[in-house]
């Protein structure tokens, strides 16, 4: 099934460089169609847009800017919406259309037409609605992501030397005379100073791993359904 998807564009640069991104993505020229300039009326025609549908594009054309239209298979309905994607440059349609349903022009362009007769003829519009499927974008759920610090208790061994004083009594038969002899019987304090090792700890910050938080794009086709209304026209013959 096929869908017309429209957009319209201030410069006719962009409305080229859609184009040929819908070309890209594998849309042939030929269901691809830009208008711009009043004389282009016609073609908005061609659309079979509702009537104030129509009259807005119109609209458009008569300020300057450009229309973009194309016949996108269903397949394609996401890709073609995303070409076509250009918000600096691209008219916001629901505000256009806001702003141009205010004004008198609007109110007379959007009048009901009346049955055309001409002669022993009388024409009947037929109208039916298209739909334009868009994409927005609406949050799914937000991962908060927490560190926090935790005392894990570590054992290490460590080898520690320590100092001891110990005193023993060797017997010593040695003559000593003189000087060394009277200083043999002097009082005397003698300092012994012992030594032992302690464990000192020290801590260093070593980062060992990190945890990488990102996001994965998946896309997925999503079939809209919606209900569009046409006119129909029954034609009731007498019987003579």
């Amino acid at each position: 099934m096929s869908n017309t998807i429209t957009a319209i564009y201030r410069t006719a640069n962009v409305a080229e460089m859609v184009r040929q991104r819908l070309t890209e993505i594998g849309i042939s020229n030929s269901y691809i169609n830009v208008m711009g300039g009043t004389d282009r009326y016609d073609d908005i025609d061609t659309l079979n847009l509702p009537h104030d549908e129509a009259a807005t594009y119109k609209q458009a054309l008569r300020d300057g800017h450009y229309v973009v239209a194309a016949e996108i298979e269903d397949r394609d309905i996401d890709a073609a919406a995303e070409a076509m994607r250009h918000p600096e440059d691209g008219v916001d349609l629901d505000a256009y259309e806001a702003d141009y349903r205010a004004t008198d022009d609007y109110a007379a362009a959007t009048a009901a037409a009346p049955a055309a007769t001409a002669g022993d003829e009388t024409t009947i519009p037929i109208a039916e609605e298209r739909i334009a499927v868009g994409k927005r974008v609406a949050e799914k759920g937000t991962a908060h992501v927490r560190t926090y610090v935790q005392e894990v208790p570590v054992e290490e061994r460590v080898r520690l030397r320590e100092e001891r004083l110990s005193v023993e009594r060797r017997p010593v038969d040695e003559v000593v005379t003189g000087a060394e002899a009277d200083a043999l019987f002097q009082d005397k304090t003698i300092d012994v100073t012992t030594q032992s090792e302690e464990a000192v700890v020290e801590k260093e910050a070593v980062v060992t791993e990190e945890v990488v938080v990102g996001k994965e794009v998946t896309e997925r086709e999503e079939v809209v359904r919606d209900t569009v209304r046409k006119t129909e026209v029954d034609v009731d013959k007498d019987r003579g």
